[in-house]
């Protein structure tokens, strides 16, 4: 009788522990569809390999990192209504996203990795601080209501605005510098210093940046990763970054953005001075 009462109990947890299960797995909730894919697109699911090509009307969850390869080209339609655009060559990850248009809260946290992106937010929330944020491995842009680009280079990230407001700052929080970008001007922030002053965001970098969403940074054949030109400029011309190499370098994929760390200098070797020179009968002896 006792086996018979602890087999059902058995019984019991297992389909309970399985009806939990049902909305565990549900819970991963789709917050953005594909809804342009040109070329070869892929999706590394919560992140990780292998990646599963994309197509369109698929979703996108929390986790989920977007690559286009080269001459490829994705856009996304989110659930806040926000498009984001993936120009070739490009890797970006939905690190958070949430959205509640009952309560209006909206949390958004996107990664830059890699390329070019463009980002349309369509709708303002009214909140004390951002919230829809896009971080790169050099800056940290919080947004509302606001139509930009941006550009990653190795050690910076360019910031094109033609609508809207964004605040802009180094990922180091200890850089001072945070700036408010006013629509139509752009910005660059390099590695470790923060943004530079805002400058005019003409029609012909406009024209270069459109033109770039569909050939990619090493395919667009317009400077990008040129060196400066003068001495002692500070910033670059607009679409080559400070410190850009040549194409190999901007094919490598950005490390993941990590929150800084404080860490400890190298000890500094030094080469011992040489010891005096002395002579001998038939000169100077090393």
């Amino acid at each position: 009788m006792r086996q018979k009462i602890r087999l059902v109990r058995l019984v019991v947890i297992i389909l309970t522990l399985a009806a939990l299960a049902i909305p565990l797995a549900a819970h991963a909730a789709v917050v953005g569809r594909f809804t342009l894919i040109k070329g070869q697109v892929d999706v590394l699911k919560g992140g990780k390999v292998p990646g599963v090509p994309a197509k369109v009307q698929d979703g996108v969850e929390p986790g989920d990192v977007i690559r286009t390869k080269s001459g490829a080209k994705a856009q996304l339609s989110m659930v806040d209504a926000s498009v984001i655009t993936l120009a070739p060559e490009s890797r970006l990850a939905v690190a958070d996203y949430q959205y509640d248009p009952a309560r209006g809260e909206r949390r958004a946290v996107l990664r830059l990795f890699r390329g070019l992106v463009h980002t349309v937010v369509n709708r303002i929330i009214k909140t004390e601080e951002p919230d829809f944020i896009m971080e790169t491995h050099t800056a940290t842009i919080g947004v509302r209501g606001t139509d930009w680009y941006t550009l990653l280079g190795p050690n910076a990230t360019g910031v094109y605005l033609p609508n809207g407001i964004l605040s802009v700052s180094s990922n180091v929080p200890a850089v001072a510098g945070s700036i408010r970008l006013p629509s139509r001007h752009f910005t660059q922030v390099v590695q470790g210093m923060p943004p530079s002053l805002p400058q005019p965001l003409t029609p012909e970098i406009l024209r270069m940046l459109e033109k770039l969403m569909d050939t990619g940074l090493t395919g667009g054949g317009l400077g990008f990763g040129s060196p400066a030109s003068g001495t002692g400029a500070q910033y670059q011309t607009p679409l080559t970054l400070p410190g850009s190499p040549d194409q190999k370098l901007l094919q490598q994929t950005i490390p993941p953005v990590l929150a800084p760390q404080h860490q400890t200098p190298a000890p500094v070797q030094t080469t011992p001075a040489p010891g005096p020179v002395q002579t001998g009968p038939h000169g100077s002896v090393p």
